[in-house]
């Protein structure tokens, strides 16, 4: 699979579209590709914790505002990436649409969480 996203394959490789297996009908799937595929999203999305922590703190969301915040900014970062892979998630990733959508909640709620309280004390308690 030539994958432009992590910029991996050459000209010389088998034709986007074409049978590259000969004839089993299954495309390649580079792992390399897809490891920096997924690191390159998780960077992305661990980034976008952080910030969003901030702003949810910065604005003194409390609660379940704070928990909203986070989980629309996690889903129109999603939907971003998904819109710079053209809505073609099986070119870029092996995961289903649902899978990719709620990917690295946990972990990106942990960063959130962090930032959150952190900027709403600096701001609202000292």
């Amino acid at each position: 699979m030539i994958d432009p996203m992590a910029g991996v394959g050459d000209a010389s490789g088998p034709v986007p579209g074409s049978d590259a297996t000969g004839g089993e009908g299954k495309d390649i799937f580079d792992a390399g590709a897809a490891s920096h595929n997924t690191k390159a999203i998780d960077r992305i999305r661990s980034f976008m914790g952080i910030v969003s922590g901030c702003v949810a703190g910065i604005l003194g969301l409390t609660g379940l505002e704070g928990l909203v915040c986070f989980l629309v900014l996690h889903m129109t970062v999603s939907v971003a990436l998904l819109a710079k892979m053209n809505f073609d998630l099986r070119e870029y990733s092996r995961q289903s649409l649902l899978a990719f959508l709620v990917a690295d909640l946990q972990k990106c709620g942990m960063s959130f969480m962090l930032f959150w309280t952190l900027f709403y004390g600096l701001v609202f308690l000292f």
